[in-house]
């Protein structure tokens, strides 16, 4: 693997760490301020669509968090393809008020870079989907 591909899932841990620990200016500090974006087009849960920039990032990350008590994603394992790292993961969710309803959902993110900088998150519903679009 090369010190780029490694270099790249490097960054895609921290960013699902991130996320797992509730850490928003994490988040931010590993995507560029401009340019970024989360492609949920293909969520079949809430959040379906495109949320651009930051704010767009604050926003997404916000919904996910406050829809539950808990959330957690668990990598499976992190597949470096060219400009992208594909991420076949297990979200856990609990959510919110007394008897909160524990969920959970299997799907697969494309992490994609530009010269050396995440700039879209993608989500997938499997592990297959998500190496088919990353080879393009």
């Amino acid at each position: 693997m090369t010190s780029s591909a490694e270099a790249q899932i490097e960054l895609v841990r921290k960013a699902i760490d991130a996320f797992n620990r509730r850490d928003t200016d994490a988040m931010i500090a590993l995507a560029p301020a401009e340019g970024f974006e989360y492609d949920w087009t293909r969520s079949i849960a809430p959040n379906r669509g495109i949320y651009r920039g930051i704010e767009g990032m604050k926003e997404f990350v916000e919904d996910q968090w406050s829809a539950f008590e808990e959330v957690r994603i668990e990598p499976s394992e992190y597949l470096a393809r060219g400009r992208h790292v594909v991420v076949p993961a297990t979200v856990h969710g609990r959510g919110r008020g007394r008897g909160g309803v524990a969920v959970s959902a299997n799907s697969a993110q494309v992490f994609t870079f530009e010269n050396g900088r995440l700039m879209r998150i993608t989500l997938y519903q499997g592990r297959e989907e998500a190496l088919a679009a990353a080879s393009k």
